[in-house]
């Protein structure tokens, strides 16, 4: 049995509210009683079940009131409420809801709570896990096991055994015991050293990254149905648009505002860190951006004509063979220059390596031109997402430059989102024989190519915007050991046998 207060709208008036109190027996309603208490309804604060500070009502004393009724039901029902220090569950529940803001947390921590009350309740036969069992090895061995048995019901005991997700269940778990041994320090500490043992009888999972031959084939991929729900090739656009922005999240993408877009930058607060970024809008991805916004990219590529450029005089003898009576040299675009280039790498009957190196690069100093521009002609946009995976009104309340703390509404769209676009890339991976292309899977490749191409552990980390270099130096850890193949390659032939 357990009461709670809640606010009904009055029907005259939306803004204002009377508050009442209510009794229930797990489910069943008992008893629902009007506190005859009218505020607005902006003044309630549901989670805490008290009237928020305002000078506009008498707060102390509607909050009195209601600790009275808390307290009389309390003293009436000292049989009937059990206090959460007796149930480890109940504990855990309870602090979770006190102390964590982040809904995406939340629903993740309440997932591995729920599993928990399931194995205590379907194996153990308990309707409560009281704290002494939390002590025994037993316990959390056969939790571990149920976890990993529960997820993979159908899985052959032949396959290797590659997943981490049951000891991210136990960290959390772990995370709870901690804060109640902090919470109650007269009480004999519950040990938890013994939690973690046997993760390594879980293999590491190597991260899931694309490869030069896998990426040629995702550029490569063109799929053309007659199905409107077929949205297979805005996803690919849209994990290369990822893979060249510095691999960001899922969310972050997902979340891409206009105003997100200045001075030739992305410049947001990541999602999960609340860690400002900035990174350089390079042409790679105002091409893939161009796919969606054709309009705004030809406007960008016209803005930027070759006469606009300054050019040194030996680049405008290289080029002067380009001018014909169709279009003078200096009318000449960035599309015009790729044309032009094409002919020279495709023409075998001269030699064109020094004009060809000359044009590269010329075309590097217009494309940069044309991201800027683009840059700026996105940025110049009413506020509102880039992709189209989220609604805006749902979202409009989260500020520019804020760290986004999401509602449990608007952080079940998200997933929604993630999900779908998941959905996407995976029907292309299929289609184009890869194991797996996920969202997730461009931040892998970006920090892979970023290690290749040199990049030092504090340069990929800065890029990656992730909140301290550990965390980088993790992924780096993972990668496969192919990523040195070069390296090797270039210490052998440094030896003439």
């Amino acid at each position: 049995m357990y009461q709670f207060f809640y606010l009904r709208k009055s029907k005259s008036n939306e803004k204002v509210g009377t508050l009442y109190k209510a009794v229930y027996d797990d489910r069943t309603p008992i008893s629902r009683d009007s506190l005859k208490i009218r505020i607005p309804i902006k003044l309630w604060d549901e989670k805490r079940q008290e009237v928020r500070r305002s000078s506009d009502v008498d707060y102390e004393k509607f909050n009195y009131i209601i600790n009275q009724h808390k307290s009389n039901f309390l003293s009436a029902n000292k049989i009937a409420v059990r206090t959460n220090r007796e149930c480890f569950i109940e504990f855990a529940l309870d602090y979770l809801e006190k102390n964590y803001t982040n809904e995406g947390t939340k629903i993740k921590y309440t997932t591995v709570i729920n599993s928990l009350k399931k194995y205590v309740s379907d194996v153990l036969g308990l309707s409560s896990l009281p704290f002494e069992e939390l002590r025994k090895i037993d316990f959390i061995n056969g939790y571990k096991k149920w976890v990993f048995k529960r997820q993979y019901k159908k899985r052959d005991d032949t396959i290797t055994k590659r997943t981490k997700t049951v000891f991210n269940y136990v960290i959390v778990i772990q995370t709870f015991v901690k804060r109640y041994n902090e919470l109650n320090p007269e009480k004999e500490e519950i040990k938890t050293i013994h939690y973690a043992v046997g993760i390594e009888d879980f293999d590491n999972v190597e991260p899931r990254m694309l490869y030069p031959d896998e990426i040629s084939r995702l550029i490569e991929y063109n799929y053309s149905s007659n199905r409107k729900t077929d949205k297979t090739m805005d996803a690919k656009y849209q994990f290369l648009f990822q893979f060249f922005t510095s691999g960001l999240r899922v969310s972050d993408i997902l979340l891409l505002n206009y105003k997100h877009f200045n001075k030739g930058r992305i410049e947001f607060v990541v999602k999960k860190s609340g860690k400002k970024i900035s990174i350089p809008f390079m042409y790679n991805e105002c091409k893939m951006l161009g796919y969606f916004y054709p309009d705004e990219y030809e406007a960008a590529v016209l803005e930027n004509p070759l006469g606009d450029i300054d050019l040194m005089s030996y680049e405008v003898e290289e080029l002067i063979c380009v001018n014909s009576n169709k279009k003078p040299l200096a009318d000449l675009t960035i599309n015009d220059l790729v044309q032009f280039h094409q002919f020279l790498v495709d023409d075998r009957s001269n030699d064109n390596a020094r004009r060809i190196n000359v044009l590269k690069v010329i075309m590097t100093r217009v494309e940069k031109q044309v991201a800027n521009s683009m840059c700026r002609i996105m940025g110049e946009k009413p506020s509102g997402f880039v992709f189209d995976y989220l609604n805006y009104d749902d979202f409009k309340d989260l500020r520019i430059m804020d760290k986004k703390e999401l509602s449990k509404a608007q952080t079940y769209k998200l997933h929604r989102g993630r999900t779908k676009y998941n959905g996407r890339l995976t029907r292309i991976a299929n289609r184009i024989g890869i194991d797996k292309i996920t969202s997730h899977v461009s931040r892998h490749s970006f920090a892979y190519y970023m290690l290749d191409s040199g990049a030092t552990v504090e340069e990929i980390s800065f890029a990656l915007g992730h909140a301290s270099i550990e965390i980088t130096q993790s992924y780096i850890n993972q990668f496969p050991s192919r990523y040195s193949d070069e390296a090797i390659d270039r210490f052998g032939s440094s030896f003439n046998i």
